[in-house]
């Protein structure tokens, strides 16, 4: 099965594995070939009852669509950030996304200025706590070393 075929399938299972397949990739492979069909995967979506205890699934639904979409018009992996709250600072560090530049004070209400190792775009990111850990990224609109 493909991603595409898990997202037409109707299956709330089989959609919700490509959700995070797309969401969790940076992989041009993976994720390119799903691009041209971001307007079918969503009118394929749009009505499914995907469930959710906090938030709606079909939230994550619309990132990943949303992601499709920048990725179709050119823009770097980090448009993505300022839409869900799961994209942790430390991990995206580590893999090589983003460079911390600076924290605040550790806690659970802290902040982060990031970096895109992409693009060189800066990021204010807040970290919060309110049933689960989240980071709410905001871009400053600023590129350092462009």
């Amino acid at each position: 099965m493909t991603l595409l075929e898990d997202f037409l399938s109707g299956e709330t299972d089989r959609v919700l594995h490509a959700t995070w397949e797309v969401l969790g990739s940076r992989d041009p492979d993976l994720v390119d070939p799903l691009v041209p069909h971001a307007a079918r995967i969503r009118r394929a979506t749009e009505k499914l009852d995907l469930g959710g205890l906090i938030r709606p699934n079909s939230a994550n639904v619309d990132f990943a669509l949303t992601k499709l979409e920048h990725r179709g018009q050119g823009l770097c992996w980090c448009e993505d950030y300022p839409g869900p709250l799961h994209w942790d600072p430390e991990r995206e560090q580590k893999e090589g996304h983003v460079r911390i530049v600076s924290t605040s004070e550790p806690g659970w209400s802290m902040t982060y200025e990031c970096e895109c190792t992409v693009c060189g775009r800066v990021f204010d990111v807040e970290q919060g706590d309110h049933h689960f850990t989240w980071w709410r990224w905001r871009p400053r609109g600023v590129k350092r070393g462009t």
